[in-house]
């Protein structure tokens, strides 16, 4: 029976966090465990769960892909090296099924995903497919059980991938190593998703849903201003992957969709068109994510928004 540890990476959000440990302590498949990486220092204790959790504090909340890291050297640390790890954003729910589909999806693969849909079971978020004809197909889809219905269940190769629920098998630690500590936030899990699927054995399997329910801002203008600064941490991280990872396949056709979708968000100013060149300045052409280098944008400290999931929707 193959032993599987939920990461998980918080930042003030308890009450989705219970939400999330509460939809996995329902898994028809069990887990063996979680480890909660705190970046808010704010975490209890679950003691009353069907499976251990183990909390871990870091209040100087270097970001995302920092704490996945950390968790995975935690699980191997408390679990040991055999467990598989499923990474998990702090505000998803998974349905009973979920962790069983998987298992049994994964079919040999190194690692593999389900579908996003949001608070009315529309289509949030889909890795990209592998196949040029599969990304028109779910691009036309509206719901999961669009996808489902024009692409079959699956298991699909995919190019990359969302980090919001991703399970990885034991050996990916020592084939591709863990997450990278320099992108500050968001891209982060793209790029590990691409070293993932490089093997031809990352995929996703339309059989499985998972809603993804970030909080609504209690404060819509600091939000606002919080995307922008997240906004320009995706724009940056998503030009430095398009022309600088071996892995990133044809991400370059995606960056004018993103930069169109930033321009719409936050208006065309002098002070939005300065940011966004520096951005692709930064990311594509001196090869800096948006943790590393200078003008490097982490860690934030400030209400960090809704999540900002890739835009592939659009025609280039």
């Amino acid at each position: 029976m193959r032993r599987v540890v939920a990461v998980v990476v918080t930042w003030h959000r308890e009450r989705e966090l219970s939400r999330l440990l509460a939809s996995l302590a329902s898994s028809t498949a069990p887990l063996t465990g979680c480890v909660v990486m705190d970046h808010a220092g704010t975490v209890g204790e679950f003691p009353s769960l069907p499976f251990p959790v183990r909390v871990f504090h870091d209040p100087a909340n270097p970001g995302p892909g920092v704490g996945w890291a950390n968790g995975a050297r935690r699980v191997r640390e408390v679990f040991g090296a055999a467990a598989d790890i499923l990474y998990l954003d702090d505000d998803v729910v998974l349905p009973p099924q979920t962790l069983e589909i998987l298992l049994r999806e994964m079919s040999g693969a190194s690692a593999i995903c389900p579908l996003l849909e949001d608070a009315g079971g529309r289509l949030w978020g889909f890795p990209e497919p592998f196949i040029a004809r599969q990304r028109k197909l779910i691009r036309w889809s509206e719901t999961p059980a669009d996808a489902l219905r024009l692409l079959g269940p699956g298991p699909h190769r995919f190019c990359w991938a969302t980090g919001a629920c991703l399970l990885a098998d034991a050996g990916a630690a020592d084939s591709v190593g863990l997450h990278r500590r320099d992108f500050w936030m968001l891209g982060e899990d793209l790029e590990y998703s691409m070293r993932l699927a490089s093997g031809g054995r990352a995929v996703f399997t339309c059989l499985a849903s998972v809603p993804h329910l970030p909080p609504t801002p209690a404060d819509p203008e600091s939000a606002k201003r919080a995307d922008d600064r997240k906004f320009r941490s995706l724009l940056r991280n998503l030009s430095y992957l398009a022309f600088h990872s071996p892995h990133s396949a044809h991400m370059w056709r995606y960056l004018p969709g993103n930069f169109r979708r930033f321009f719409r968000t936050h208006g065309v100013s002098s002070r939005t068109i300065s940011g966004a060149w520096s951005c692709f300045r930064l990311g594509a052409l001196c090869g800096q994510p948006a943790g590393a280098g200078p003008g490097a944008l982490g860690p934030e400290t400030g209400q960090m928004g809704q999540s900002l999931p890739v835009d592939i929707r659009e025609q280039i």
